[in-house]
């Protein structure tokens, strides 16, 4: 079986020069095509929102939107698409708005009090439903991320509300104040102590904070969640940013696993800022899409001081320990004119349309504490799609005027011919060595057949029209030269 190598790290490359990582072609698509319903005034968020393949075809998604009535400002609601770009928002028959019906979600034990928010749906392999979603009741000193029920993916029953996967440290239990309480103690003198029912440390252990992601992972029989971490930050520390909504605390991101959903394992860090990055850099959320033996994430860039959100690529071979190799925005930002200037935030997955890569986001134009960029008028936020080549998350690039060279360590050679995805403006070559590095005799480096063009499978040949197909499973090692391009995989 052949393998396919990337080149997120540096697993398999002896050496290299003259190249550097670079993202791959995004193209933006523009607004989702769907109903601007009132009721949602405007803002319907996919952020932390859930896209599901549907097993008959087509794609359904739970997002969140705001409500007209003051007594529900925020509330879940469903869509369904095609395509993922034309959506119908159908009627369900479970909340009117000043007399007409909606496509809004309300659970059948739906509490009086607070709204939902940042539905996470998974799909399970017997056909049932499950959804974990924040629950923000302010009136009541609860801030939770509840566990929901359904059948069809319609109907919902709330679990137990005082049986929370993870908690805000807004909630009663964890000291009230969601800038920094409850990252140290809780007061006794905070206005619902007197409603504390959980041991104060089995609270802190379940501290987390909104943008959560919640997934089931079907061959290890288990749930995965990747949330928000939040570290105490005092004015005295460097990574302070005093116009941040929230500028005592840093977001970093964790993971947490479950084999019912109920009952979560303790958190574990993942993505700490370091010294590559920016003084002021902070993550938002971290989102997951399984790729071959890779795992995409799609990670909230968020410059604090600067209130951008990026979405930022990383990757992993077991989604514990996270690569970082970019460090910047995926989907490129609008110009200050268009809606997605200031912000990009993902949906929880990737949709596959055969050959490329569909995302549904969210982009805004205002700063991440809702003040507005030099050149914008008026707050806006909409639903936004794009697309991007499969197995072209990222590639080696050459630098401007100069030869980019690779030299792969040795492997054994099981494919039937070696195949390289890569666009080529210039020229590509390539040399199959033994495996003490020696050239091989007919397959040195000036004895291939250059390569240019865009193409995800170039074939290497060599003069004669010769391919490496004769040192099948042989242990090898390759050399490639490329002028002008950008190399994105090889397949050996």
């Amino acid at each position: 079986m052949s393998q396919r190598v990337f080149f997120y790290d540096d697993r398999d490359i002896d050496t290299s020069h003259g190249l550097h990582l670079a993202y791959g072609p995004v193209t933006k698509l523009g607004l989702v095509d769907w109903p601007r319903s009132d009721w949602e005034m405007d803002f319907a968020s996919v952020f932390a929102g859930s896209v599901i393949p549907m097993p008959g075809g087509g794609w359904r998604v739970y997002y969140s939107g705001q409500c007209l009535t003051p007594e529900r400002r925020f509330g879940l609601a469903m869509a369904e698409s095609a395509d993922g770009i034309t959506w119908e928002k159908p009627l369900l028959g479970q909340l009117e708005i000043e007399g007409s019906d909606t496509n809004r979600l309300v659970f059948d034990n739906e509490p009086e009090e607070g709204a939902f928010t940042q539905p996470q749906v998974v799909l399970m392999p017997d056909g049932s439903w499950l959804m974990w979603s924040w629950w923000h009741a302010r009136e009541i000193g609860q801030f939770r991320y509840l566990r929901a029920e359904s059948d069809d993916g319609i109907h919902w029953t709330l679990n137990d509300l005082d049986e929370p996967a993870v908690m805000h440290p807004a909630d009663c239990e964890l000291g009230e104040n969601a800038r920094v309480a409850g990252l140290t103690s809780a007061s006794a003198e905070d206005e619902f102590a007197h409603k504390r029912t959980m041991d104060w440390l089995e609270a802190k252990r379940l501290r987390s904070n909104d943008a959560t992601y919640v997934y089931y992972d079907e061959e290890a029989e288990q749930f995965e969640m990747y949330s928000v971490w939040l570290l105490p930050c005092d004015p005295d520390t460097y990574r302070y940013t005093p116009h941040d909504n929230a500028p005592r605390v840093l977001r970093t991101i964790h993971r947490r696993t479950s084999d019912d959903g109920v009952a979560w394992s303790d958190p574990e860090m993942l993505v700490l800022a370091d010294e590559h990055d920016p003084m002021h850099q902070e993550f938002y959320y971290l989102a997951v899409e399984p790729d071959g033996e890779w795992n995409i994430g799609m990670m909230g860039h968020y410059r604090c001081w600067e209130q951008t959100m990026d979405l930022e690529l990383c990757f992993s071979r077991d989604r514990r320990h996270w690569e970082r190799p970019l460090r910047g925005g995926w989907v490129p930002r609008g110009s200050i004119e268009e809606i997605d200037c200031w912000s990009i935030y993902s949906t929880n997955c990737l949709m596959d349309m055969g050959d490329r890569w569909r995302l549904l986001y969210r982009g805004g134009n205002s700063l991440h504490n809702h003040e507005l960029p030099e050149g914008v008028e008026e707050e806006r936020k909409e639903t936004f799609v794009a697309d991007a080549p499969k197995g072209r998350f990222a590639g080696l690039s050459t630098t401007d005027r100069a030869l980019g060279a690779l030299t792969l360590k040795r492997f054994n050679h099981t494919a039937e011919c070696i195949i390289v995805d890569a666009d080529v403006r210039g020229r590509l070559q390539a040399e199959l060595r033994d495996p003490y590095g020696r050239p091989l005799g007919g397959f040195e480096l000036n004895s291939c057949m250059p390569i240019s063009g865009d193409s995800q499978r170039h074939v290497l040949t060599w003069a004669g029209g010769r391919t490496s197909a004769e040192y099948r499973y042989d242990v090898v090692g390759l050399r490639i030269e490329i002028e002008d391009g950008v190399l994105y995989s090889v397949e050996r």
